[in-house]
């Protein structure tokens, strides 16, 4: 009687550890925990050059069966808007930043961070703070009352300025600098990009480092500030349609009433099981 008693439990320890083992196993979850999850050590990132466009498959053949070329190969050219971006040596898992809108006082240089939904007043000053989980090329640009694009980081009056972000590295955007907010009341609209692969930003690196030029051929003054409008727009509806809000996880960190750090950080990260190589996101800041 023991032992059949004895086979029986046996029997049934073995059926309810069969059932656990298939249960799905806990996920991170979670914009912070991703981001730290994903986090990597600094690595060589590929050199920014224009790319070729990629060759359209011959007929009967899929793009999923077209050779993607050894790994480490030079990235191909940009993918058609509303195309889903192609996965290179370059993706990764989990690549996301985290930022932090601070307030800059002008007398004394010191900054703050603060609630990025909370309204700004005329003459407060605003930067951008972030950081990067991964090595990447960091974006950062301010839409102007004109529509057209401003880019803060890097700068188009900073040629040779890197715009490398390490992992656990802050950048400030603009750097070393505010910008002021004044009337009109509305919503100011920030664009950040953190990307591995230039075959991804190529066309919006090459519109911030080629300002326009006038019908005689020479380089306007003010076209040092803002390069090439319509060439920068196209780059950013691009990048917006083909990155903007793909697989994206997006968490705000509000401080407990008991902790006396202010952190308001906000975390974005690809949130996907599979690797990417591009993570944006527009970054809104009200004022009244």
């Amino acid at each position: 009687m023991k032992t059949h008693t004895l086979i029986r439990l046996s029997g049934i320890l073995a059926v309810t550890g069969a059932m656990l083992a298939q249960q799905p196993q806990k996920k991170v979850e979670g914009a912070r925990d991703l981001f730290y999850f994903g986090a990597t050590q600094k690595d060589t990132l590929p050199p920014i050059q224009k790319t070729s466009a990629p060759k359209a498959p011959r007929p009967g053949v899929t793009q999923a069966t077209v050779s993607p070329g050894p790994v480490g190969a030079a990235p191909v050219g940009a993918a058609p808007v509303g195309a889903a971006p192609v996965a290179d040596s370059y993706s990764t898992l989990h690549l996301g930043f985290r930022y932090t809108v601070q307030l800059v006082n002008q007398t004394t240089s010191k900054a703050q961070a603060v609630d990025p939904d909370r309204e700004f007043k005329k003459g407060e000053c605003v930067r951008l703070e972030v950081e990067s989980n991964q090595s990447g090329y960091l974006y950062v640009l301010s839409k102007q009352s004109s529509g057209g694009w401003l880019a803060l980081f890097p700068s188009s009056e900073m040629p040779d300025e890197s715009n490398v972000a390490d992992p656990g590295v802050k950048v400030r955007a603009p750097q070393g600098y505010c910008f002021e907010i004044d009337n009109p009341a509305g919503t100011e609209t920030l664009f950040v990009v953190l990307s591995r692969s230039p075959r991804d930003f190529f066309e919006l690196y090459d519109a911030i480092k080629s300002p326009a030029p006038t019908s005689s051929g020479n380089i306007p003054a003010s076209a040092v500030q803002m390069a090439d409008a319509s060439r920068m727009n196209s780059a950013v509806e691009k990048m917006a349609k083909n990155f903007g809000t793909r697989d994206l996880i997006i968490k705000k960190v509000a401080p407990a009433p008991e902790n006396k750090e202010t952190d308001y950080s906000v975390y974005v990260v690809n949130g996907s099981d599979k690797p990417s190589s591009t993570v944006v996101k527009k970054v809104e800041i009200k004022h009244k």
